[in-house]
């Protein structure tokens, strides 16, 4: 069989913890978690143990007394973006905008998407209480800033159309009222917040997910990446390093880690991407107060190219930004230059401040815009959802309970809104994704301006 394919330089698979301020705050769990050793059966293998494959996990296992294990590349469960990102659970995830939608699924699928956006995040945070998760919830909301004066009215446009349109309470600040409940920069022309959404501790948060899925029955394998797929009559056969798991059904669940040519049925469906974090030192209320920051929730701004940030419950400042187009540890180190400089010229009294931690990861972005749930039209034991589009806090563990509801036979694939269903299409030359990046990237740069 062909070795398996990846798109960056092998650095950003490696299985080792990335250098985060999450791996560095969130405890050292005893859980019996180990990799897969020897050759094993269960009725339902997940590859990925992310948020997606752990909540498939968990809800197979308990609500449906499911015998599941979970197969995770890394060296630990949530070691990809689950346990990278910047720990905001919000909305949408997707990069259409709602007139696209509306015009490609009609109103009625676009308000069906919608809708289960705000479930998602409901459904984060009851995952969090019921499974008393210590996942460091702030925030009552996600504020979008106006990264410059002409952005403040399509910010005005998009509040008004969420509230009308499905529901969804926002409020539009000018630039002076956010400067008194927000931050203060020299991208910040007002503001819009959604009062849906909130900020976490991703790692904290699936680390939690795990040991609710370890306690319900579920078996979690990490460093266990599988590296040959083969079927055997009804059974797949998933090999690993040192063992091979022989499961009647599949849950794919890797998102922007999908190796290619693991299945030719997910080969070509994903563009992954790299983002970029950087964390300062904790800053002291007079540091805070010269960017008038009082914000606990998270936020982004209106750049294509986007900028997330947000305070941390011990005062550092989280910064991210998208990556480089190689992956290699010299283009990683002049990504970490850059956003430093970014960060303080858009913060400038923070110049002075250190920086901490830096750490990058893949997100996912796919042709069709939106993420991709269902199960294979030719092969209904293989089930799958990706393609979150920097927006997983919110869905992916939404699509997991939604999978495992398909897996265990209660909702098909047809129930889903219409924005989410199926695969998404191909790229064509696919060798040239990141060419197709590269030009996106520029584009959205010309136009942020």
């Amino acid at each position: 069989m062909p070795a398996l394919r990846t798109l960056y330089d092998s650095s950003v698979y490696d299985p080792a913890p990335v250098p985060s301020h999450w791996e560095a705050t969130v405890p050292v769990d005893a859980a019996d978690w180990r990799p897969l050793e020897a050759d094993e059966s269960c009725d339902v293998a997940v590859i990925g143990g992310g948020y997606t494959g752990l909540s498939a996990a968990l809800h197979l296992a308990r609500d449906h007394g499911i015998e599941v294990r979970v197969l995770e590349a890394g060296g630990h469960v949530g070691w990809g973006a689950s346990g990278r990102n910047g720990g905001f659970c919000c909305l949408p995830a997707t990069k259409m905008s709602i007139a696209a939608m509306t015009r490609r699924y009609g109103a009625e699928e676009t308000k069906r998407f919608f809708a289960s956006q705000v479930e998602g995040v409901a459904y984060t945070r009851a995952l969090i209480e019921d499974n008393d998760i210590d996942a460091e919830i702030c925030g009552d909301g996600v504020f979008e800033v106006a990264h410059r004066r002409q952005a403040f009215g399509e910010l005005q446009e998009y509040g008004a159309a969420l509230t009308r349109l499905f529901g969804i309470e926002t409020s539009l600040y000018s630039k002076d009222e956010f400067r008194d409940i927000g931050h203060d920069s020299t991208e910040q022309f007002g503001a819009l917040k959604v009062h849906a959404g909130f900020a976490l501790h991703p790692l904290k948060f699936a680390h939690g997910m795990a040991r609710a899925a370890s306690a319900a029955g579920a078996v979690l394998h990490p460093s266990s990446p599988v590296t040959r797929w083969l079927k055997d009559g009804s059974h797949h056969l998933l090999h690993s390093e040192r063992g091979m798991l022989r499961a009647k059904r599949v849950v794919v669940a890797t998102n922007g880690y999908l190796r290619e040519r693991l299945h030719r049925a997910f080969d070509a469906r994903i563009l992954p991407a790299l983002s970029n974090i950087i964390v300062t030192r904790p800053l002291n209320a007079a540091e805070l107060a010269a960017q008038s920051w009082t914000t606990d929730c998270p936020l982004t701004n209106t750049r294509r190219l986007l900028f997330y940030y947000r305070k941390l419950p011990d005062a550092r400042i989280l910064f991210g930004a998208r990556g480089d187009l190689s992956g290699t540890p010299a283009d990683g180190a002049r990504m970490r230059d850059w956003m430093v400089r970014r960060f303080t010229e858009v913060f400038p009294a923070w110049r002075e401040i250190p920086i901490d931690y830096f750490w990058r990861g893949l997100i996912c972005f796919s042709r069709r815009l939106a993420p991709s749930l269902g199960r294979l039209a030719d092969d209904p034991t293989v089930h799958y959802g990706f393609g979150y589009h920097a927006n997983g806090v919110n869905t992916a563990p939404w699509a997991g309970g939604k999978i495992a509801e398909m897996v265990a036979g209660r909702t098909e694939p047809d129930d889903l809104p219409a924005v989410l269903r199926g695969l998404p299409a191909r790229f064509p030359l696919p060798t040239l994704r990141r060419t197709y990046l590269a030009i996106a990237y520029r584009w959205y740069g010309l136009r942020d301006g």
